[in-house]
C-alpha cells in the first residue's frame, strides 16, 4: 500500500511542477487517460478533473454547462456572463496541466489527491 501511495504522490509533485499548455495541445492528446489542471489568467488554479480522452473533454465537454461541471459553475456564479465568453476563456485564456495515468484508478486517485492537497477553487 505505501508504495502506491508514494506513487501517487510523486505523480503529484510531477504534475504541479509540470509546464502548462494551452487548450490546443491538451486538446490533441486522443484516448489518453489522465488528470488535467484549469488555471486561468492570473495562474490561479482553478480546478482538477480526470478524463480517459482528452480530446473529448477538451473538444466538446468543456464548451457546454451541460456536459462539464466547471462551465456550469463559472456561469452559475456570473464569472463569465454566457457559454461563449467562457468558451472564449478555455480556448485562449485559461492554461493546463496533464498528468497521463496509466488507468481509471490511478488517475481518479491523483484527482482526488491534488482536489485534497491544493484545494482548486472550483472543485468545492
Amino acid at each position: 500500500m505505501e508504495v502506491h501511495i508514494q506513487a501517487v504522490s510523486a505523480k503529484l509533485t510531477e504534475l504541479v511542477k509540470s509546464k502548462t499548455l494551452t487548450f490546443e495541445e491538451v486538446k490533441n492528446y486522443k484516448n489518453i487517460m489522465g488528470v488535467y489542471m484549469v488555471f486561468d489568467q492570473l495562474d490561479q488554479l482553478m480546478y482538477v478533473g480526470s478524463t480517459n480522452k482528452f480530446h473529448v473533454r477538451f473538444g466538446t465537454d468543456l464548451r457546454y454547462e451541460s456536459t462539464h461541471t466547471l462551465m456550469r459553475k463559472l456561469i452559475k456564479l456570473k464569472i463569465h456572463v454566457d457559454r461563449l465568453t467562457a468558451q472564449n476563456y478555455f480556448s485562449n485564456h485559461y492554461k493546463y496541466k496533464i498528468s497521463i495515468c496509466k488507468d481509471k484508478r490511478e488517475a481518479e486517485a491523483l484527482e482526488h489527491l491534488a482536489i485534497w492537497i491544493l484545494q482548486p477553487v472550483y472543485n468545492k
